[in-house]
């Protein structure tokens, strides 16, 4: 069982102690019918009791108030953050290696997003460039797996600043979450072949890190370079101010009758390019099913967006496909409504890359 949040366990305590104050003011009472000098000892440990229940139930909400503010400051500055990085380095795609522009005003955020996804992790939240879901890892390696960046982060933040002692103890802390995640079970195998992400480039570790909530798992790889282009041409679209704070929608493709081809997901945290990841998600799934011979219709279409703080946002939406013809006229659909949305001329003839695999 997850280890409790220390302001959880605070305000648990103050709650016992009015429960405490209660009880105690309880058998005051009944014993003051018994005399008048016990009622009027009761009356004082009556309004004593009262008094530091009032208390106790201010300091536990102020404390559960105040968790909720570091909570959202934390979260909004690590959004902040991802995308004062990611629009301030470049990729030089032409080239086999990057070429980065870092600015002052970059560090400073990659500063920002290491201390704030720091903080996150005490309330047990991984940070938001963090997988919630990931079709090679179980649940508890997802979280142990995000523990353990955000102890490389610290480590990495404390070794630049000269911290020595301090970055130790975070590396030390890093190695004991490698030898558990060595431990568990190996489900990797259980991933589709292709995985890419997003990505933005940290002036802390100084490496192109992934943004997994504008990512794909899929089983072709035609599919999974298009999606890739795909994330380094809207880096502007995916980091918008009204994008930035966003947490993931996600698109989820299964099939009841064709265990062959594995699940497949795509995601993305602009609102305007969801239409285009179930797009690909739907032909990766097609391309998969014409060449294993399985159609597996129906097929379900599950669409369902998180909070930043990767906790779902309502219900998910679940539509089913059963045929190939209803495949073709979502396809058709999405690829209508997105051509009006956008007008970027990569994205605009996407699909002359994967037309080998489009429908007949």
């Amino acid at each position: 069982m997850a280890k409790m949040r220390k302001r959880t366990k605070v305000s648990l305590i103050l709650l016992a102690v009015m429960g405490v104050c209660v009880a105690v003011a309880a058998g005051a009472i009944g014993l003051g019918a018994v005399a008048l000098f016990s009622q009027l000892v009761a009356a004082d440990i009556a309004i004593l009791s009262a008094g530091v229940a009032a208390c106790a139930g201010i300091a536990a909400g102020s404390f559960a108030i105040s968790g909720l503010v570091t909570r959202k400051k934390s979260l909004r500055k690590s959004a902040e953050s991802v995308a004062q990085m990611a629009t301030v380095g470049q990729r030089d795609m032409s080239k086999n290696h990057s070429l980065v522009k870092v600015r002052d005003n970059s560090l400073k955020a990659a500063k920002n997003f290491v201390k704030s996804s720091y903080k996150l992790s005490k309330f047990g939240i991984s940070p938001i460039t963090h997988e919630r879901v990931h079709y090679g890892q179980n649940k508890d390696q997802l979280k142990l797996d995000g523990r353990k960046y955000v102890y490389g982060l610290m480590n990495e933040f404390y070794a630049q600043n000269g911290k020595t002692g301090k970055a130790r103890k975070f590396d030390k802390k890093k190695q004991n979450l490698d030898r558990k995640l060595s431990k568990l079970e190996d489900v990797s195998a259980l991933a589709p072949k292709y995985h890419v992400s997003a990505e933005f480039f940290n002036p802390v570790t100084s490496l192109w890190e992934k943004d997994e909530r504008s990512s794909v798992y899929f089983n072709n790889e035609e599919t999974a370079k298009v999606a890739k282009k795909l994330f380094d041409d809207t880096t502007f679209e995916r980091y918008s101010d009204a994008n930035k704070k966003r947490g993931a929608t996600t698109v989820t493709i299964r099939s009841r009758g064709n265990s062959q081809v594995k699940e497949v997901n795509a995601s993305c945290n602009a609102v305007e390019l969801v239409d285009s990841m179930e797009a690909l998600a739907l032909m990766d799934y097609a391309m998969s099913a014409q060449k294993t011979g399985i159609s597996g219709y129906p097929i379900i279409v599950e669409t369902q967006e998180y909070k930043l703080d990767g906790s779902k946002k309502g219900k998910a939406e679940v539509m089913q496909i059963k045929n190939e013809e209803e495949l073709k006229r979502r396809v058709y659909d999405l690829n209508v409504k997105y051509g009006k949305s956008n007008t970027n001329t990569y994205t605009q003839k996407r699909n002359a890359d994967i037309t080998p695999y489009t429908f007949n």
